[in-house]
C-alpha cells in the first residue's frame, strides 16, 4: 500500500474557492482504479487560512503511478486549483501497518485471499511443511577466496503456497 499525501497552505482569501474545487477533485479520485482509501482534512491557522491534506491510499505503485501519469512529484489537480495556495508539497509513503492477511485482502479481495471450501486442507495437512524450491545459503570454503552458495530446500506450509508472499526486509511471509 502507498499513501500519498498532498499538504498545501491556503490564504483566508482563497479557502471557499480551492476547497470547493478540492471537492470536486475528490469525485474524480474515487473512482480511480487502484485507489482504496482518501481523506480530505483542514486545520485552520492564526491568519484565517488553512493548512489542508490530501490523503490518498493506494493498493500499488502502478496504481499511483497511473493516476499521476508518471509525474509522482507533481500535483493532479484540477486547473486553477494550485493558483490559490502559498505552499504545496507531495510526499509517498508505503503503509507498514498491515498484517500479510489484510494486505492479501485488500490487494487480492476477501474471496482471493481464502481458499474455496473444497480446497481447504485440514489444520494438521495446512501446518505440514513441504520442500519447494531452493534458496541459496552461503557457507565459508575451505582453502577457497570467499563464500560458496549451497543450496538447500525451503519448507514452508500448503497454506502459505496458497497465499501470496510478501518480503518483509530480508526475509518473506505468507500473505
Amino acid at each position: 500500500m502507498i499513501l500519498r499525501i498532498l499538504t498545501a497552505r491556503v490564504p483566508r482569501e482563497n479557502v471557499g474557492q480551492f476547497n470547493d474545487l478540492l471537492r470536486a477533485q475528490l469525485s474524480e479520485l474515487r473512482d480511480q482504479p487502484g485507489l482504496v482509501y482518501v481523506k480530505l482534512a483542514r486545520r485552520l491557522d492564526e491568519n484565517e487560512g488553512e493548512e489542508v491534506l490530501l490523503v490518498e491510499e493506494w493498493r500499488t505503485p502502478s496504481d499511483v503511478f497511473a493516476w499521476t501519469r508518471g509525474r509522482l512529484t507533481k500535483p493532479r489537480l484540477l486547473p486553477g486549483t494550485e493558483d490559490l495556495v502559498e505552499d504545496l508539497s507531495i510526499s509517498h509513503y508505503e503503509a507498514l501497518d498491515l498484517s500479510p492477511d489484510d494486505l492479501a485482502i485488500r490487494v487480492l479481495g476477501d474471496a482471493a485471499a481464502r481458499p474455496s471450501g473444497a480446497e481447504i486442507a485440514s489444520d494438521a495437512e495446512q501446518r505440514r511443511p513441504e520442500a519447494v524450491g531452493v534458496d541459496v545459503e552461503t557457507k565459508p570454503r575451505a582453502g577457497g577466496h570467499g563464500p560458496k552458495a549451497i543450496p538447500r530446500p525451503r519448507l514452508v506450509s500448503r497454506q502459505m503456497l496458497q497465499r501470496p508472499i510478501v518480503h518483509v526486509g530480508r526475509g518473506e511471509q505468507g500473505a
